[in-house]
């Protein structure tokens, strides 16, 4: 997976191994995790059934080159994700 930012004066481009969305998943769950993450927003996470996220992120790797995310802000800066 791929994550390219452009704004006006700088390009960035993220690579992100799917063994690094699957490793940050394990630990977005962990107890420890959930200890730092604000009470307000924890219902949020709780929300998510990693389970099944895994499950497709292994399914969208068959699709290399799929544009995920595309936003255009009115300043120019542009967020593209792609697989």
């Amino acid at each position: 997976m791929k994550i390219y930012i452009k704004s006006r004066w700088k390009r960035f481009v993220i690579p992100v191994p799917f063994i690094l969305l699957r490793l940050s998943a394990s630990i977005l769950k962990s107890p420890w995790t959930m200890k730092h993450i604000p009470e307000k927003n924890r219902k949020y996470v709780e929300m998510i059934d990693l389970n099944q996220l895994l499950k497709c992120v292994g399914f969208l790797k068959r699709y290399s080159g799929l544009r995920i995310v595309e936003v255009k802000a009115k300043d120019g800066t542009e967020v593209v994700i792609t697989i």
